[in-house]
Order: structure tokens, then sequence, then C-alpha cells
């Protein structure tokens, strides 16, 4: 379809990065046996933490003495943020791993499903023991509960019980999210292998460490052991906490001699607009999209003028 060989080589590079951002943004539509479907031009945020201070087990990633997280943050105050940004549709995941937040989570939201489409909840400290599946049961007669994270560990190893609860996982059809670092790159490859109708998605790019070196090769090569199988997702998430120095560099204004900070803002002017024609032109080349064609074709709130 296209004359250039160097557009088609730009594309098969650029179509991974499509892939894991569509797994991240269009994760609704991809769970049927979940929350409502998400509609083509709606806003799905897959990575929303609701929390308050009172839980009894408290909330132990958030320091004290961080001015900006360090207070409740309920749909009240998360509602605000979502309606000005026009997202349409969360999905929660769970902000620790006390196993009564399961629950909590899904009452707090209860009463407005189209926004709180799903819950990713917690059970890493039930998994592999005889509490797992009555508590997983219970908590899944609620069509929002999407599965579990897995973001701490609590036995050695990869024991028979704890595959007797992914595989109950896997016939209820729904997913495991592995929070890398209790649980290795490795043991995901093996879990990933031996239930392949598992569902498993890798949060924060599987912890990825960004520290302006090449990546570690013994992560790499994990990584993309994972990545071989079908039923490995990965979350292209939290990638700004990957980063091991946060520093800067240089000036922000040239002629004030403004040095450039951690928190420095800048105009990033057209450089998206490069990802989204590689996107569209991807669509072209499915057959998907029509450039002939007015884009209110695919998009219907578009101003009257940009009808024609």
């Amino acid at each position: 379809m296209f004359p250039d060989p160097s557009m088609r080589l730009r594309l098969s590079m650029v179509r991974p990065l499509i892939r894991s951002l569509a797994t991240c943004l269009a994760w609704m539509p991809l769970h049927p046996a979940g929350a409502r479907a998400a509609t083509p031009d709606e806003v799905i945020d897959c990575h929303v933490h609701l929390w308050t201070l009172s839980r009894p087990a408290g909330i132990s990633w958030i320091k004290q003495d961080d001015p900006v997280l360090y207070r409740d943050f309920l749909p009240r105050d998360h509602e605000k943020v979502a309606k000005a940004n026009g997202v349409t549709g969360v999905v929660l995941v769970q902000a620790g791993q006390s196993l009564p937040d399961n629950q909590w989570n899904l009452d707090i939201t209860a009463h407005n499903p189209r926004l709180y489409r799903g819950l990713v909840g917690n059970l890493s400290e039930a998994i592999g023991t005889d509490a797992f599946k009555p508590l997983f049961t219970q908590l899944c007669k609620d069509r929002r509960y999407l599965g579990y994270r897995l973001s701490g560990r609590y036995q050695d190893g990869l024991s028979p019980e704890f595959f007797r609860d992914l595989e109950l996982t896997a016939t209820a059809g729904k997913s495991v999210d592995f929070l890398i670092g209790g649980y290795s790159l490795k043991e995901v490859d093996t879990i990933a292998r031996r239930l392949p109708t598992l569902r498993i998605i890798l949060n924060h790019f599987g912890n990825v460490r960004l520290d302006g070196k090449p990546l570690d090769p013994a992560w790499v090569a994990d990584f993309r052991a994972a990545a071989k199988h079908p039923n490995v997702h990965c979350k292209v998430s939290a990638l700004y906490g990957r980063v091991v120095k946060q520093q800067a560099y240089g000036f922000a204004d040239l002629e004030q001699k403004v040095p450039v900070t951690p928190d420095t803002v800048f105009e990033i002017g057209s450089i998206t607009k490069q990802f989204v024609a590689a996107a569209l032109m991807t669509l072209v080349e499915q057959g998907a999209i029509d450039l002939d064609q007015p884009a209110s074709t695919y998009l219907s709130d578009l101003p009257p003028a940009w009808h024609e």
C-alpha cells in the first residue's frame, strides 16, 4: 500500500508502541465478560487509585510529608477531575494490598457504574491460601470486578495452591496484574506458559529502570521471553516513577538564565503529530479508515463546520 519502503519500515517500528498504548487505552473493549464496553469516541482511564487515609490498613506508599497525595482521594474528588478532562470511563486499581479494600472499592463507586466501569483489586495476601476461593467468588458477583493485582508476595516459590487459584481465575475469565518486584519476569514467563488462557498484565512496563544507560540485558531478555506469550500484555504506566535519578540540565530561558528543574513545563508544539500520523496510517493500512472521507465519518461530536 505504501510505495516508499522507508514508510513501511517506520510503521513497523511504531507498531509495538501503538499496540502497547492500545492495550492500555482500549482495555475495556477487550474484556466483554467484565464491565460495560467502551465506544470508539470514549476516553477510558484504566489506572486510577482511590483511597482514604482512615482505612484500617492505611496506604503505606504515600508518605506523610507528601503535600499532594497525603490526603483522602475519593469519588467526590476524582469525578471532578474526570469530568474536567473528558474521561468517560475508569478502571480502578486498588491502591493497597488490604483484602477488605477489594469490596470497599466496589462499594464506594457503585453509585456511578457508568464512570467506574471496572476494578482491578488486590489478592496478594490470599493467593495460594484457603481464603482465596470464597473471597474471589464473592467479589466476582459484581461484574465490575475484572481481576486482581499481585503486588506483594507472601509465599516462596510457585506452589500447587498458587496455580490452583490462577486456574480458577482463568476459568472465571478474569485477569491478573503483576507488579514486577515481588514476582519476577521469569516467573511470569513460567505462569504464562503453563496457563495460556490466563490473561496476564504487566504493570508499569515490567518495572523497567531508566537511568540514561542502556537497559539491563538480563531484564531485556526476561521481558522478551514473557512478551512472546499471546496472553501477556503490558500496561504503559508510571514511567515517571521508573526513572532512577530525576535531574534537570540546562536553561529553561537562555536570555534570563532560568535553570531547568524536574518540574519545568515545556511546550510540546507539534511533536505529538508524528504519533497520531503513524497510528492513523496504520489504521489506513488495515482498511479501518478512508482518508478521502470527512473526519465526521469517524468523530460524531465535531463542530458543524468540520462536517463538510
